[in-house]
């Protein structure tokens, strides 16, 4: 029977045993010696792989491209081979340290299933590994819009909606290492990580009590205040906390030199760099696509952060807000008008009549 083939990045083939390249090619009408004269490989190289249910870890890459542009169905089979292997030894390896995965959950996901994976993959280290350099190295590339998407299915604890049956152990995982890491010697990658753990963890534990003010300026506890702030500020809805760390931001120039960073990395807009700087000029476009859909999307505590706190650095950074300005005042006048909080309301119709002042 016909095996059709789906598009790569979605793919995942029903069937566990790999097939052979004979059975690919046969599907389509193909013989040995019409794969050899359409790659343009001797028949001796097709010879070789042609019955080997492991021929895709025999063949080289020069030999593969060939065939890949050559034959239908083999791109998609190599692709779809490929992240069922990685994610069949996954999830293995999670249900030895107790973590059952939600196929279900990862099969529907409208994140891209290499990052998904690699989200599974931060797991396995996180519960595993502990405080190591590879669980840093690993999580701080976990640093943008997409990978923060994976994580965040990855930490989810509603029903059905998680890469995890239940994310708790990670959870606890998760909050036994982050101390740990704060307590390593300077490292760019540990900060990051840290920040990322801390972010994942308020979204769905709620944050530490702890006064903002009482820890010692810098990098490590900005990037650490920063974290559990947005990660509570999203689940808790909490106007009183992005308040205050407005206030903080005010009072420590580190804490708000380390927020203006944060957006523009964080989208890509600028490039992660270990002394958190950006560059003089800077085109905020991918930042102004992000920071509009959240407007849009989270909850009135957040938009207030945003226009109290981000949206006037962002603007002394980029005044055209990577060149959406227009966009921006219509965006904040239509989620103002439905706001209750007098004060957020007030926030957002002072910037909007400052934003008209330079359009």
């Amino acid at each position: 029977m016909r095996q059709r083939v789906r598009l790569p990045e979605r793919v995942m083939p029903a069937e566990s045993d790999p097939k052979p390249l004979s059975e690919i090619a046969q599907d389509i009408g193909l013989t040995m010696s019409d794969v050899a004269v359409f790659s343009g490989l001797d028949e001796s190289t097709i010879f070789r792989l042609w019955d080997n249910g492991d021929w895709l870890d025999r063949v080289s890459g020069r030999s593969l491209q060939s065939l890949m542009s050559s034959v239908p169905g083999i791109a998609e089979y190599a692709m779809a081979h490929a992240l069922l292997k990685r994610r069949t030894t996954l999830i293995a390896n999670l249900q030895a340290e107790g973590l059952s995965v939600n196929l279900d959950a990862l099969e529907n996901s409208t994140v891209s299933r290499q990052l998904l994976l690699n989200a599974l993959e931060a797991a396995l280290y996180i519960v595993r590994d502990g405080p190591s350099q590879r669980v840093s190295s690993y999580l701080a590339r976990f640093w943008g819009r997409e990978q923060d998407r994976a994580l965040e299915a990855l930490f989810s604890a509603e029903p059905g909606q998680g890469l995890l049956g239940d994310p708790r152990r990670l959870v606890e995982a998760s909050i036994d290492l982050a101390p740990r890491l704060g307590r390593k010697t300077y490292s760019f990658h540990s900060l990051l990580t840290l920040n990322i753990l801390i972010h994942q963890v308020s979204k769905v534990a709620g944050a530490p009590d702890a006064d903002l003010a009482l820890q010692t300026p810098g990098r490590q506890s900005a990037l650490m205040m920063r974290g559990v702030v947005m990660g509570a500020l999203i689940s808790s809805n909490d106007v009183e906390l992005a308040e205050k760390y407005r206030l903080e931001l005010e009072r420590t120039p580190v804490y708000a030199a380390l927020e203006e960073w944060s957006f523009p990395t964080y989208t890509r807009d600028g490039r992660i760099s270990s002394d958190f700087t950006l560059p003089s000029s800077l085109l905020l476009r991918n930042t102004a696509v992000e920071v509009l859909r959240e407007i849009k999307t989270y909850n009135d505590a957040y938009l207030y952060y945003l226009v109290s706190t981000y949206l006037p650095l962002a603007l002394r950074r980029d005044p055209t807000f990577g060149r959406r300005i227009t966009e921006l005042i219509t965006t904040l006048q239509q989620r103002a008008a439905g706001c209750q909080d007098k004060r957020i309301r007030a926030a957002c119709n002072d910037l909007v009549r400052q934003l008209k002042g330079v359009v």
